[in-house]
């Protein structure tokens, strides 16, 4: 077990060597299994494809950093756990959110909020929500994941902080949508493409 996740690590690794010249796009399984010393077979004993290795650098580097206890003071805190993981990591972040589609990162991303907002309203994952909890859930990761994604494809350069500060209100409930677009930015922020 430990030998197999190793592999998987240096693979990984392998994969953000290659990203920092390359585009995620531009790379075979082949470009990656030569760059961390590896055979294609042994890539493929550990991952599907390069996009099965995008789902698994999510799971074992991004949700460790979010997933906290499920109340909804602490999502805030992950998320700007995340924008600060991102941010140390740009480079390789701003070339993984140019591909879509299957384990893409921000469907995983997608994926992953959806989870954490259902068992925040009802306690439950969405496998066991009601229709309306599974739909409440979709609409709130479309926002979290949708901002974040504005905020990384306009270079990851606004500080997080207000925000995550203006979600994190907007969803415990404790000001409206319409008392948080009276309010201005903080002096010296921008909204970029947020808005």
């Amino acid at each position: 077990m430990a030998n197999a996740t190793m592999t998987r690590r240096a693979i990984a690794a392998g994969l953000k060597e290659l990203m920092e010249t390359r585009s995620f796009a531009s790379l075979s399984v082949g470009d990656i299994a030569r760059q961390c010393g590896v055979s294609r077979n042994t890539f493929y004993y550990h991952f599907r494809d390069k996009y099965d290795l995008i789902s698994w650098v999510f799971h074992t580097e991004i949700t460790p950093i979010v997933d906290d206890p499920t109340d909804r003071g602490d999502w805030a805190q992950g998320l700007l756990a995340l924008c600060s993981y991102m941010q140390a990591n740009k480079k390789f972040y701003l070339n993984v959110l140019q591909f879509h589609g299957q384990n893409s990162f921000s469907d995983c991303l997608m994926e992953f909020y959806q989870q954490r907002i259902a068992r925040v309203i009802c306690g439950q994952t969405t496998d066991d929500a009601s229709a309306s909890a599974r739909l409440i859930a979709r609409f709130y990761a479309h926002a979290l994941v949708g901002v974040l994604l504005d905020w990384a494809s306009a270079g990851m350069q606004q500080d997080p902080r207000p925000f995550v500060k203006m979600l994190d209100e907007l969803l415990s409930g404790r000001a409206t949508a319409l008392e948080l677009s009276a309010r201005p930015f903080p002096e010296g922020e921008s909204t970029g493409t947020l808005c």
